[in-house]
């Protein structure tokens, strides 16, 4: 196990505590959902380091706030999500970094972000989604429904994600590649819960994974192609 300096593991014991502490007081995981975010902490500090925990930590600020101000705006309550959530939005990022993949972590959390933005704001849309294969119409809330506003969102959010990467790096490159990882998990999530989860035939925790498994793997495609 690698050493860490002390002032990098006072950091990541005291966000994970507070994560632990606002989360509990919200409501917004389960009891096993909080200690399995806390192992998930953990295990990203130890396989990326100091940042890929901050990205990880980026990632759960910007979702949650984006999940609060739709709720807040619709008068929704904001669900309790458990482990599954977790796993579905995590373990592609964690298997990119056991494998020493950086910018497929990115990739992979990109395309988590992306879609977990753009189903939130989606829920504020003006229209009605539609189907994103057919083109149907549908009620909101919809597994596989789309917005225009939605899919915004979802690509501002790419966008952050690449901002982050490139405010690492200073590689523009990859950053781009970043946005395009999250853009395409978004899209693949859509189109999963329009085929398969909106049928019964997959649930929403492997939709998830599945989607931010192909945000990590076009970013090695990419990675390889440029």
């Amino acid at each position: 196990m690698p050493m860490f300096p002390l002032a990098e593991v006072a950091f990541v014991a005291v966000s994970l505590a507070i994560f632990a502490y606002f989360t509990g007081l919200r409501k917004s995981l389960s009891n096993a959902g909080i200690i399995f975010g806390l192992l998930v902490g953990v295990a990203v500090f130890i396989l990326g380091g100091l940042d890929s925990y901050v990205v990880l930590l980026g990632f759960y600020v910007i979702a949650e706030l984006a999940t609060g101000y739709a709720r807040k705006k619709t008068g929704e309550r904001h669900e309790k999500r458990s482990t599954s959530n977790i796993i579905g939005n995590s373990a592609a990022a964690l298997i990119a970094l056991a494998f020493g993949q950086r910018l497929a972590f990115f990739g992979a959390l990109a395309a988590a972000l992306s879609d977990t933005v753009s189903g939130e704001i989606g829920l504020l849309s003006r229209k009605k989604p539609v189907l994103i294969t057919s083109l149907m119409e549908v009620d909101s809330g919809t597994d596989g429904g789309i917005t225009a506003l939605g899919i915004l969102a979802g690509a501002f959010a790419a966008a952050l994600m690449g901002a982050i990467y490139y405010f690492t790096t200073y590689i523009p490159v990859e950053a781009g590649i970043i946005i395009i990882c999250g853009i395409v998990g978004m899209l693949v999530d859509s189109i999963l819960g329009d085929l398969f989860e909106r049928r019964g035939m997959m649930n929403n925790t492997q939709v998830n994974f599945i989607a931010s498994l192909c945000g990590a793997a076009t970013a090695i495609l990419l990675q390889f192609m440029f």
